[in-house]
């Protein structure tokens, strides 16, 4: 089976407990609010025993979401911006390098309800620099000269921002990233960088692949927009692991995808034309790989491959269980669109004066996908991962 990237810290599983309890007593007199925090990280991390910034996290994330939090929350999610109502002097903001595809407005959403479990929070901004390495440092160079407190960064145009995200620090800004992109020297050139282990996660998607079918040779390994630093850390290590397993196993084509389902129908329909036989796929982006199931329909190819995929949204999983086909094995990891909430934390928490590590490392599990994932009544785009509540989805995605 597969090996769940692992924190080394010292603090155990018994330690985070009493750390959640102790938070929930202290903030929020409903006691049991601190199982539903821990159960929380323990089906999506496979673990509880996780940094100090990642149980605060979860620990906000367990917090009730009220009919008028909801409601605050899709006006910023809306307009991209908004005034919180609670008076609070601190003005957060999210610059989302990419930001145009479901995966990304749900990780934004995460990051807005976040913000909304603080007080001293006033206003809550984001923007998308839509792939644009140019417009993503204006993004920033904007945030710096309204004065914001806390920049949170999806990092896409990754060592470009380099300079201008050490602008920001020099202002006093507390600046994290996540999900697994440098922009300079944590630690000293902002806050703090949180991620999975990508280069582990590469490795585990081809252990995925082996998984589901020992017998596999031939593997595609579909990224996001071309020479993103993210998908090409992963797949540089799934190259990696290739080597390490031999037996024939190779990479046989890298296709990009712009983590759209029009991308991936275009990108497996060529691989389709290339190859004869194809017996896996990797990728990042489950509700993007739907496309890739339409171009073996349209190809009138059957489903008979594994696909190991980072994240987790369950239309996917309903076209597997429509399929109903013994061949199509799909392997999972959570979608972690809750980093954004981790980061935003991991800058709260510095913002407050409170040590946090450089270096953030959120566990991971590989696991297959079972029967009973979908559930119609919510919108495909749903992660089953996601710490956004259902009625909030729904609103989001017009279901």
């Amino acid at each position: 089976m597969f090996k769940s990237s692992a924190n080394k810290f010292s603090m155990g599983k018994s330690s985070v407990t009493g750390l959640l309890m102790g938070c929930a007593v202290a903030l929020m007199p409903n006691v049991a609010l601190s199982a539903t925090a821990e159960e929380m990280m323990q089906s999506r991390l496979g673990t509880t025993d996780a940094d100090p910034v990642i149980v605060e996290t979860f620990r906000r994330a367990a917090m009730p979401v009220t009919d008028e939090l909801r409601a605050k929350a899709l006006e910023c999610w809306n307009n991209n911006s908004c005034d919180t109502g609670t008076g609070g002097d601190l003005t957060v903001a999210y610059a989302d390098g990419f930001g145009e595809n479901v995966w990304r407005r749900v990780t934004a959403m995460e990051y807005i309800q976040q913000a909304l479990t603080y007080p001293e929070v006033g206003k809550i901004l984001y923007t998308s620099a839509r792939g644009d390495s140019a417009q993503a440092i204006s993004d920033l160079r904007s945030y710096i000269a309204q004065g914001v407190d806390v920049i949170v960064i999806f990092a896409d145009a990754g060592m470009a921002l380099g300079p201008t995200v050490r602008e920001a620090q020099e202002a006093g800004i507390k600046v994290t990233v996540h999900n697994g992109t440098e922009v300079g020297t944590s630690g000293k050139d902002y806050v703090a960088n949180i991620a999975e282990n990508i280069c582990g996660l590469g490795s585990s998607f081809v252990d995925a692949v082996i998984e589901g079918n020992p017998d596999a040779k031939n593997i595609v390994a579909l990224g996001g927009t071309p020479d993103n630093p993210l998908s090409k850390t992963w797949q540089d290590c799934a190259e990696t692991r290739v080597g390490e397993i031999g037996s024939g196993v190779e990479i046989v084509a890298r296709e990009d995808t712009n983590w759209t389902q029009e991308g991936n129908f275009t990108a497996v329909s060529a691989a389709l034309a290339r190859f004869d036989d194809i017996d896996g796929y990797i990728y990042e982006y489950a509700d993007g790989f739907r496309g890739a199931v339409r171009a073996y329909e349209s190809a009138e190819r059957p489903l008979d491959f594994v696909v190991a995929l980072r994240t987790d949204e369950q239309g996917l999983f309903c076209d597997w269980e429509a399929a109903d086909s013994a061949d199509f094995k799909i392997f999972y990891s959570s979608g972690q669109n809750f980093q954004s909430r981790i980061a935003l934390t991991a800058a709260m928490m510095a913002q407050a004066g409170d040590d946090v590590s450089s270096s953030i490392d959120v566990p991971f599990s590989m696991k297959p996908v079972v029967k009973g994932q979908c559930d119609k009544s919510l919108p495909m785009e749903i992660s089953v991962s996601s710490l956004v509540d259902a009625d909030t989805l729904s609103a989001m995605f017009g279901k």
